[in-house]
C-alpha cells in the first residue's frame, strides 16, 4: 500500500480539496490556480496581494497549510 506524503496535497487540484471553502476554490479558479503548489510558489507576499483572494482567503490558505504542517511550502 502506498501512503501519500503530506505534501502530495499541494499537487491535488484545488477543486478536489473539500476542506477548502467553495469561495476559496472559486477564487483560485478565477485566478488560474489549479493546485496549492501554484499559489505557494508565488510566495506569501505576492499571494497576499492577489485581489480575488483577499485577506480572508489568504488567511484560509495559511491556516490550511499550518494545520498540515506545510506552511513552509508558502515561500517568503
Amino acid at each position: 500500500m502506498i501512503v501519500p506524503l503530506p505534501t502530495d496535497i499541494l499537487k491535488l487540484p484545488i477543486a478536489d480539496i473539500p476542506e477548502l471553502s467553495k469561495k476559496f476554490r472559486a477564487c483560485c479558479q478565477v485566478c488560474g490556480f489549479h493546485t496549492l503548489r501554484d499559489v505557494c510558489d508565488l510566495g506569501a507576499d505576492e499571494a497576499s496581494k492577489i485581489r480575488y483572494l483577499g485577506p480572508g482567503h489568504f488567511r484560509e490558505l495559511v491556516d490550511f497549510l499550518q494545520q498540515r504542517r506545510l506552511l513552509h511550502a508558502l515561500k517568503d
